[in-house]
């Protein structure tokens, strides 16, 4: 069936109510009126845009800001008996801009997003550590003296004695007065000693009487050595509260040396999903991360006859070895990211075909959508070639992981064996005596 004649309807909805705009080719439903869709991959919405023309008061009144807007869009036979299209888009109002406002036009442009907004906080999680308080470590006494100031002040007072003895006896030999500074050096030590068990005693007293109390900090979500992106990317999701479609990883990345998240939940899902080889995607307002050809069937041959409006032309950007194309066709629901549809333009077949990106449009004289493709062999060579590249890092990045681990061991070992010689040497010395 030949379908020659454009439609397109908008709704507004808010709150158990409805209003409908139909533009197509037969008064009195020949509402004028415009919209630019974009679909991309990648976490940054796309933003479309609705232009409104000659609207009533009333009318004029509905699109506010946060209530919903759905877009069906397509073509209809002669009769208007039978049609094809759907649903191409459904979003928030974000912001509503009057164009022209006067007694006889009012005309406002819509912007609306296909998918919530999410926090741009970076995901911080509580870290409570439990320390003890109430330990001075001024050595300090009562008096406000310190252990080292008892200590010298015994020092200085020993030394006093010894100098007076010299006085008081200036015959003595050099042997009396090495025997004389011998004992005072033995009663200085001595006294040393038992100032620093007195305070190692204190000290130990104070600690077993302070308090244990919460020290709260809040630090980057982090993930453990061996945490696969899976696990990542559904934690980051959930708390964020990003609302997820599939998520089927094409390598689920295992994160050899861990994973801390930084910078926005939606971008770091985005950079996990890369590690991981796996696009991502918005679609129906959900976040998908999954092969955008999962479940996709090539049921559409564009062809000039089907709607093909324009001969593709090369915009490779070297990912697919100069096989990435864009062209033109009527307004067609089954094109948006990720469709297989095969595309013949009478002059070149390129057989089965993978829809990257692109972009509706809906004027008062046209309704086309412009896209972005590749043949699906291509696809399948750049994905292969890419994971292939994934896994390679992921294994240099294993075996990086591997010898830190060894090399922490055996200095750990090397500690524990210093310790173990110290300790041997001090039991020895000890028996010695």
């Amino acid at each position: 069936m030949y379908f020659v004649h454009r439609y397109a309807r908008v709704y507004v909805q808010w709150k158990g109510h409805q209003v409908e705009f139909l533009s197509w080719d037969k008064a009195p439903n020949n509402r004028a009126l415009e919209f630019t869709l974009p679909f991309t991959t990648g976490v940054n919405p796309d933003v479309n845009s609705l232009t409104m023309y000659n609207l009533t008061d009333k009318e004029f009144g509905y699109f506010l800001q946060g209530r919903t807007i759905i877009v069906t869009a397509g073509f209809y036979n002669a009769d208007a008996s039978a049609k094809n299209g759907g649903i191409v888009a459904k979003g928030t109002i974000k912001s509503s801009t009057p164009i022209a406002l006067d007694g006889t036009d009012r005309t406002i442009q819509v912007n609306f997003n296909s998918f919530p907004d999410i926090s741009a906080d970076t995901i911080k999680v509580k870290k409570v550590k439990k320390v003890k308080v109430g330990i001075k470590n001024d050595r300090k006494s009562a008096s406000g003296k310190t252990m080292t100031d008892y200590i010298s002040e015994y020092n200085r007072k020993k030394q006093a004695e010894i100098d007076k003895w010299i006085r008081d006896n200036p015959n003595a030999t050099s042997h009396e007065r090495a025997l004389k500074r011998k004992a005072l050096n033995s009663q200085k030590k001595t006294h040393s000693a038992k100032i620093r068990k007195k305070y190692a005693k204190t000290k130990k007293t104070k600690i077993a009487k302070s308090k244990m109390v919460k020290q709260v900090s809040y630090v980057n979500l982090h993930y453990k050595a061996g945490t696969k992106a899976l696990t990542i990317i559904r934690d980051v999701a959930k708390r964020a509260k990003v609302p997820l479609g599939t998520v089927k990883l094409n390598y689920n990345h295992k994160f050899a040396n861990g994973y801390t998240v930084g910078g926005k939940p939606i971008n770091a899902i985005k950079k996990i999903a890369d590690s991981a080889n796996t696009p991502v995607f918005i679609e129906g307002g959900k976040l998908y991360v999954q092969e955008m050809t999962t479940g996709q069937k090539a049921s559409l041959h564009l062809t000039p006859e089907t709607g093909l409006i324009s001969h593709p032309t090369p915009s490779d950007d070297g990912e697919y070895s100069g096989q990435k194309y864009e062209t033109q066709s009527l307004m067609r629901k089954e094109i948006h990211v990720g469709a297989l549809v095969y595309i013949n333009d009478g002059i070149k077949n390129y057989g089965k075909c993978v829809v990257l990106s692109g972009q509706r449009e809906y004027t008062t004289t046209t309704s086309t959508v412009t896209f972005q493709f590749v043949p699906y062999a291509a696809y399948q060579k750049a994905q292969a070639e890419s994971l292939k590249k994934a896994k390679q890092m992921a294994n240099e990045e294993k075996a990086k992981a591997d010898l830190k681990a060894k090399n922490k061991r055996v200095k750990d070992k090397a500690a524990r064996g210093t310790v173990k010689n110290k300790r041997t040497k001090r039991h020895k010395k000890g028996r010695k005596k």
